[in-house]
């Protein structure tokens, strides 16, 4: 990548200004929450030490600033790369640049740190910039002719890429219920496939995301325990999610061990941030190792195995797979004057065929899942819109619409400057179409993050993203073929254009802590003992048991003789909720009003129902009155773990109570 640098004087100046104008919005942020926190900071000499030295911090950064733009600014660089005028220490470099790779993450592993500082965003991104700085002035020491902003870029990347590996590992812990609203899904899902082994007993299979769940069944296969359920979901996370940066390398042409390095970093971060789903990188695999423009017979391969993939997987992805391969299609081949039909035609059938082998293959799974009824595979098509999710809200600070503008407009407008300066190369026809394909797929993200369940993050414009990315990596790098033939050359970028490109992949993890859960033993058995005293007790009535949430400890055999009930696990009583599945809901209805259950257990059930300025308030509000209501008028709270969000519910005698 050719990259147009920033003269010594601008980027210093970037620098002071920078860190001058973080350390006065951190000192603010500091006093306006201690001002919230009731703290009187003139009676606390600690925070006056640390209001002083931020704000010492600002002060010098202006004044350096100022004095670039005096005749003394010779004097300014030359203090501030230093490090270029030193005797050549590589140790030192090294110190520095391993403290710099570890010190924001370090600092905000710290509990008392995260409790002070967790939440503001400017101290957090102050201590980022100071590590960065370090790291930068450790790299030119260590390699005194590489780029100051080339240093600052690396740092930046390397760092921001440390802290998402290390973001999920906490996750991996012998905890023995759930943690968080989906996890126990996740691992419950999953047994369903092999449910013949793990419960004797032959159940259906998943009806949301099977090949999710898929992909985390292996360790039913030799009855892992709970913790390596744990570490495998975490580790094919990130090995799935990075094997599509080597998919796309392999397709460039990146001169450089350290520009690959730097560029597969970004190309990680970038895919990160929505997330994309890792059962849903494996189609873009396929595609992107198996398309050949002059063998077909390998891209029908990865095409179809793509798409069938991507049938078992969810709607919005049927036409991913003919979609990659048409876009790669007309990057990689020149019009040349040919009649639109017949250049056309293998991207064309690529993308009706892949979407129709996606459609016949959901209904094989449909018809070997053991679920009669199809229609409850397609509730997310009658499920509401809810339109004001496009702005920032309560569920989503950003806004799907502004999320999804400020992570990829960089991309666009890098995409922009090479087609400009390589006009020439590219007839209208294929730019329309590959256009056409990267706007479908942004509107078509934006519906499914406007549905009732979404719009959190911007995960669900994980099929945009992976195709912008795409798209971007064959244009910077010039793997596009030139209408008058040869072979593409790059176009140098400026430096603030690389600059934006990463600020919000970087950015995107590095505002989460990394905390790790520490359990009582002895409590989480207790528990665990309690579960299993009430349940034998149900047995002894002759009444089913129903697990609505927590149905690992019973695919895992931390309870015992328990009978599994395969209808109504949270989710998909969420989701029929969402999609107003009167049919469904008036199933569940009637076995709560029935008293079907012995025993229930979910988490503790408070009716609320919340203003749309709450977070998730129309989630909440459909399962409160369309699920929560029935349990609530027919059972009773007989036994609650708030510790560990457990309750259990048994039939009301006597007249019923309604909440």
């Amino acid at each position: 990548m050719n990259i147009i640098q920033p003269s010594r004087l601008t980027f210093w100046r970037l620098i002071f200004a920078w860190t001058a104008a973080l350390a006065f919005l951190s000192a603010y942020q500091i006093l306006g929450s201690g001002t919230t926190l009731g703290v009187d900071f003139s009676a606390s000499p600690s925070w006056m030490v640390v209001i002083a030295i931020i704000g010492l911090t600002g002060l010098l950064s202006l004044l350096f600033f100022a004095a670039t733009w005096s005749r003394y600014h010779e004097r300014i660089l030359f203090v501030a790369e230093f490090p270029e005028r030193v005797a050549n220490s590589s140790w030192i470099g090294i110190l520095l640049v391993s403290a710099a790779l570890i010190g924001f993450t370090a600092i905000f592993m710290i509990p008392f740190v995260q409790g002070l500082f967790g939440g503001l965003g400017w101290v957090r991104f102050l201590i980022f910039w100071v590590f960065s700085l370090m790291g930068a002035w450790g790299i030119k020491w260590m390699r005194r002719e590489t780029p100051w902003f080339v240093a600052l870029a690396a740092i930046v990347l390397c760092q921001s890429t440390l802290h998402l590996l290390l973001v999920y590992w906490p996750r991996v812990t012998d905890y023995p219920f759930a943690m968080g609203w989906s996890e126990t899904s996740r691992y419950y899902y999953p047994s369903l496939f092999l449910s013949g082994k793990v419960y004797g007993h032959d159940y259906p299979w998943p009806i949301l995301h099977p090949t999710l769940h898929l992909l985390l069944a292996p360790p039913y296969v030799f009855d892992a325990p709970l913790w390596f359920h744990r570490f495998w979901q975490v580790a094919i996370r990130y090995i799935l999610v990075g094997a599509v940066v080597p998919a796309l390398m392999t397709r460039l042409s990146i001169p450089g061990r350290g520009t690959r390095w730097l560029v597969g970093l970004w190309m990680f971060l970038f895919l990160f941030m929505g997330p994309v789903y890792f059962h849903l990188t494996i189609p873009v695999i396929l595609v992107l190792w198996g398309f050949s423009a002059h063998d077909d017979r390998r891209t029908w391969i990865a095409l179809l195995l793509a798409s069938i993939w991507c049938g078992w997987s969810r709607l919005n992805w049927y036409p991913m797979p003919g979609i990659i391969a048409a876009v790669l299609y007309l990057m990689e081949v020149s019009y040349q004057g040919k009649k639109p039909g017949k250049y056309l035609f293998k991207p064309t059938l690529w993308f009706l065929t892949g979407t129709l082998t996606a459609y016949l293959s959901q209904q094989v799974y449909i018809a070997l899942s053991g679920i009669s009824d199809s229609g409850i595979f397609y509730t997310s098509l009658t499920s509401d819109l809810l339109w004001y999710r496009l702005w920032p809200n309560a569920s989503y600070f950003l806004g799907i619409l502004p999320g999804a503008v400020l992570a990829s407009l960089p991309v666009w407008i890098a995409m922009v400057v090479v087609i400009r300066s390589r006009r020439s190369d590219w007839h209208p026809l294929r730019l329309a179409l590959i256009g056409a394909a990267i706007l479908v797929l942004f509107l078509g993200g934006l519906v499914v993050s406007l549905k009732i369940g979404g719009g959190a993050n911007l995960h669900n414009m994980d099929a945009y993203f992976s195709l912008l990315l795409i798209v971007f990596a064959y244009l910077i790098f010039a793997r596009f073929q030139p209408e008058e033939g040869g072979a593409g050359q790059p176009v140098r970028l400026h430096w603030l254009l690389i600059l934006a490109l990463i600020v919000m992949p970087a950015w995107s993890y590095l505002q989460f802590n990394i905390g790790f859960r520490t359990g009582n033993t002895t409590s989480t058995q207790h528990v665990l003992t309690s579960l299993q005293e009430y349940v034998d007790e149900a047995n002894l009535q002759g009444g089913e048991v129903l697990f609505i949430t927590q149905r690992h400890l019973l695919s895992m055999h931390m309870l015992k003789n328990v009978i599994l009930v395969s209808e109504y696990e949270r989710e998909d009583l969420m989701e029929i909720a969402m999609a107003n599945d009167t049919a469904h809901i008036q199933t569940f209805r009637k076995d709560m009003e029935d008293q079907r259950f012995a025993l229930i257990v979910v988490d503790p059930l408070n009716y609320n129902v919340l203003s749309k300025n709450r977070s998730f308030a129309e989630e909440n509000n459909v399962w409160v009155t369309r699920i929560m209501r029935h349990i609530l008028c027919n059972y009773r709270e007989e036994a609650v773990f708030p510790a560990d969000e457990i309750a259990l519910y048994v039939p009301q005698e006597g007249e019923r109570q309604c909440p």
